[in-house]
């Protein structure tokens, strides 16, 4: 994982795996920049990795406890100007994603065991 300024995240290429962290700690979501929406490539769109809920017009109390709640992937615009100066960007390597996919696929596989 490499930590990168507002300045340094914005030279990264799309398809980049990162979240926005202020400190040691991550502030955000696990995000994959994708097209850019800015000529001077401060703005792009972002997918988040994590499902959100299908609609933001119910909360969970919609649901009976154990019910299952729909979700799809959420994509939206962000920008370095969205976040304040102390936040800054972890991006993952390749590596790092692989191993991420890997322990996914070991829970869809009953593997735990890394």
């Amino acid at each position: 994982m490499r930590i990168l300024t507002k300045e340094q995240f914005i030279k990264e290429p799309i398809g980049t795996v990162y979240c926005t962290c202020i400190d040691c700690c991550f502030t955000g979501e696990l995000e994959i920049k994708q097209q850019l929406i800015s000529d001077d490539g401060i703005a792009w769109y972002s997918l988040d990795v994590a499902p959100w809920m299908k609609t933001c017009l119910e909360t969970f109390s919609d649901y009976k406890q154990g019910e299952e709640i729909p979700t799809e992937e959420n994509c939206v615009d962000d920008a370095t100007y969205n976040y304040d100066d102390k936040t800054m960007y972890a991006v993952f390597s390749k590596e790092e994603v692989k191993g991420m996919i890997e322990r996914l696929s070991g829970a869809l596989n009953g593997k735990y065991d890394g």
